[in-house]
């Protein structure tokens, strides 16, 4: 049994998850599978439809990982709890790996992969390398917006957003967080005609693929927007964010925009201005040579040479 310990997380949201159950889906067809989570209801809610078995826990450490092939480490931070998880697989000669976030700090496992640091390992839904390799045109002017703020957004946030950007007449398709109830869709779509959101699809990669510029912020995000050649506005609400935006500048496959209080009509003018159409080419072709989507096969191939799968 190959065993996923992944949480949801107030900073990224279902994003952790969302990855596990990427990996898990490609496995289940010839491996037993099982997600280790934390009791949460919004995290069970997510799970409940997915077809990956989860097992909702209090306490990581006292999970029983006994009939464990190997457990793949999806946290961030890494708890006590989870260190104690660890120790106990380590000491049965379960092999560990760990999936680091950016500024996660390594641990004392078999495997370590950093899909930030090495943009080669993104774990990426498989969807994205149909469009990396996909025949891209770019419109003479920004037209599209694509929308995907994070799970945590909140939707006063959300719809100061909305209305900055229809007062430019700009289209837009939005990813509908956690704190988006079906009444404030409803009264979104009311208000804002010509709006869509994101059904309840597995992955994002059409959405990013058909934006003219994707609005997202400094984080794994940055790897999908990448993945399909689409320009992105990098927003941060924290150091390491900034940091990690600025990274992506320097890497050309995007631009840093700065906190989400600071946009204004004016602001997102000023901050779309550079994005001509021959930077936006120039932006689309490094990332996607940055990023290929292939990342999961390439961890495929990880488990594979360690003994984890056939």
């Amino acid at each position: 049994m190959i065993i996923f310990r992944a949480d949801f997380s107030p900073l990224t949201g279902l994003q952790h998850l969302r990855r596990c159950v990427y990996l898990a889906s490609l496995l289940k067809k010839n491996n037993q599978v099982l997600l280790c989570v934390r009791e949460d209801k919004r995290a069970a809610k997510f799970l409940a439809d997915k077809g990956i078995p989860f097992s909702l826990v209090k306490d990581p450490g006292k999970f029983d990982c006994s009939t464990a092939k190997s457990i793949i480490f999806f946290v961030a931070p890494f708890s006590k709890e989870d260190a104690l998880l660890l120790q106990k697989a380590k000491n049965a000669g379960i092999k560990t790996i760990q999936v680091a976030s950016a500024g996660e700090k390594a641990q004392p496992v078999d495997i370590v992969v950093f899909p930030l640091g090495q943009t080669e390992n993104a774990l990426l839904h498989h969807k994205f390398r149909h469009f990396n390799k996909a025949r891209r045109t770019y419109r003479k002017n920004i037209k599209n917006i694509f929308i995907n703020l994070g799970d945590m957004l909140p939707y006063r946030e959300l719809r100061e957003i909305i209305d900055t950007l229809h007062r430019l007449h700009l289209k837009m398709k939005i990813t509908p967080g956690l704190n988006l109830k079906k009444a404030d869709k409803r009264n979104l779509l009311k208000i804002y005609p010509g709006i869509h959101f994101c059904g309840r699809s597995e992955s994002p990669a059409r959405a990013y693929f058909e934006a003219d510029v994707a609005l997202i912020p400094a984080g794994e995000e940055v790897l999908e927007a990448a993945a399909v050649g689409t320009p992105a506005l990098y927003f941060f609400q924290e150091n390491s964010s900034e940091i990690m935006s600025q990274t992506c500048v320097d890497k050309k496959i995007g631009l840093k925009f700065g906190k989400l209080e600071d946009l204004t009509t004016d602001s997102f003018r000023e901050a779309i201005a550079p994005l001509t159409l021959e930077r936006r080419q120039e932006i689309g072709e490094a990332g996607r040579q940055l990023v290929d989507g292939l990342g999961m096969q390439r961890f495929l191939k990880v488990l594979k040479e360690n003994g984890i799968i056939e």
